[in-house]
C-alpha cells in the first residue's frame, strides 16, 4: 500500500478507480451528496408555484425572505429584517464568489482567512478574486489560534470564514472570540453554518448570535431537507453588506430558480423531516465509526457535530490517511476523501450520505 501515497492516488477520482477495480458493488462516501428522500410536498410545490414564468428575485421572493426569517427566529434564534437576508444558488457558489464581490471596493484588503483545515471551496474563492489566502493556526485543542494571525495579516484581510459545525473535522466552534476579532480588526466574518441542523455533542452556535454588524452567516438546504440537486440555500446578517451584494448578484444574473424559491419558503418551517434526517445521520456515524474501529484497532472519534467521521490513519498506513484510502477502496469498495484535500493528509473524511442498501453492504463488509 506505501506506493500509493508515493505515486499520487491521492485524489477522490483515484480511489474510485480503485474501488470499482476491486470488482466489489462500490460504496462511495467521499462526497457529502445526500441519498435520502426529501420532504414529499416537494414535488406538488415543483409543479405549483406559477413561478416558473417570470424571472425570479436575485435574493429571494417575499415568501421565501419571510420563510428564512421564520426560520432563524425559530431555528437559530434571531430577529432580522428582509433587507438583512437573501437566496443563493446552493452555498458553494456563494461560497466561491464572496470573496470577488466584496473585493471590488476594498482594494487594500487582500487576504482570505480560513480555518487550518477546511472545506476547499473557501480558497478557491480567494484564488478567482486574486486574493492570498491565510490558514489560521489552530491550538492543541483545535480551536482557532487567532493570537497567532501577524498583526501585518489582520491589516490586509478582507474576509474571515470559519465553519462550525466543521466540515471535516465535525468540531463545533466558539464564535465569540472570532467576531471580536473581526470587530476589532475591521474584519467582515462569513460564518459556514451549513450543518447547523446537525449538533450531537452540543447545539452549534450562529455567529449572527453575537451581532450583525460586519457578520455573514450562511445556511442550505441540502443537508437538512435532501435538496443539494436543487441549488438553494440563505445568506442573512449585516444589512448594508447583504445589499451590497445582493446587487452584484443581480448584475450577475445569479438568480434561483422560481419553483425552487417556493419549495424552500415550503420546507423551511417543517421540522418534522429534519428529525428524521438527524436520527439518520446519527445512525451511521455510531455504526461505521464502531465498523472502522474494529477494522482499524484504533478509536474513530465521533464529530461534535456535522455529517462526518474524520479518520486518523493509524501507523500501519504510516499516519497517512490516502493510503489508508486506498486499502478501504481495494479490500472494501469504500470510497473516501483523503484528508490532504482538506489541510491535514493523516486523515480521510468519510460522509455519512450512505444510502440504507449500502449500510447493509457495508455491515456485511466491515461490520
Amino acid at each position: 500500500m506505501k506506493e500509493f501515497a508515493t505515486t499520487g492516488i491521492s485524489t477522490v477520482a483515484m480511489l474510485r478507480e480503485i474501488a470499482y477495480e476491486s470488482g466489489l458493488e462500490v460504496v462511495d462516501a467521499a462526497v457529502g451528496s445526500p441519498v435520502d428522500p426529501p420532504p414529499a410536498v416537494v414535488p406538488r410545490l415543483l409543479a405549483s408555484s406559477g413561478t416558473e414564468r417570470h424571472y425570479p428575485r436575485s435574493d429571494g421572493s417575499t415568501a421565501f425572505k419571510e420563510a428564512v426569517l421564520g426560520w432563524l427566529t425559530s431555528e437559530v434564534g434571531v430577529d432580522l429584517d428582509a433587507h438583512q437576508v437573501g437566496a443563493t444558488i446552493g452555498s458553494k457558489e456563494f461560497i466561491s464568489s464572496l470573496p470577488l464581490l466584496l473585493a471590488r471596493g476594498r482594494p487594500d484588503r487582500d487576504v482570505v482567512l480560513i480555518p487550518p483545515i477546511a472545506y476547499p471551496s473557501y480558497a478557491v474563492g480567494a484564488k478567482w478574486a486574486g486574493l492570498e489566502t491565510y490558514r489560521v493556526p489552530a491550538k492543541t485543542d483545535g480551536t482557532l489560534d487567532l493570537d497567532a494571525i501577524p498583526e501585518e495579516v489582520a491589516r490586509r484581510a478582507l474576509l474571515f470564514w470559519v465553519n462550525s459545525p466543521n466540515n471535516p473535522t465535525g468540531m463545533i466552534e466558539s464564535l465569540a472570540p472570532v467576531a471580536h476579532f473581526g470587530d476589532r480588526h475591521g474584519v467582515i466574518i462569513a460564518s459556514d453554518e451549513c450543518y447547523h441542523d446537525f449538533g450531537w455533542t452540543r447545539e452549534p452556535e450562529s455567529l449572527l448570535g453575537f451581532g450583525v454588524s460586519g457578520h455573514l452567516a450562511l445556511y442550505s438546504l441540502s443537508k437538512r431537507s435532501n435538496l443539494a440537486g436543487l441549488r438553494i440555500g440563505m445568506y442573512a446578517g449585516d444589512g448594508d453588506l447583504v445589499q451590497e451584494i445582493a446587487l452584484a448578484r443581480r448584475e450577475l444574473g445569479l438568480m434561483p430558480p422560481g419553483p425552487v424559491q417556493a419549495v424552500a419558503a415550503g420546507v423551511l418551517g417543517d421540522r418534522e423531516h429534519v428529525v428524521e434526517q438527524r436520527r439518520r445521520y446519527a445512525e451511521r456515524l455510531r455504526l461505521v465509526s464502531g465498523w472502522l474501529e474494529n477494522l482499524l484497532g484504533v478509536p474513530v472519534r465521533l464529530p461534535d457535530g456535522g455529517i462526518y467521521l474524520w479518520v486518523r490513519a493509524p501507523e500501519e498506513f504510516n499516519q497517512d490517511g490516502a493510503t489508508l484510502g486506498v486499502m478501504l477502496a481495494r479490500k472494501f469498495g469504500l470510497v473516501t476523501a483523503p484528508g490532504a484535500d482538506y489541510g491535514d493528509a493523516r486523515f480521510l473524511r468519510v460522509s455519512m450520505t450512505i444510502s440504507t442498501k449500502q449500510m447493509e453492504t457495508l455491515a456485511s463488509r466491515l461490520g
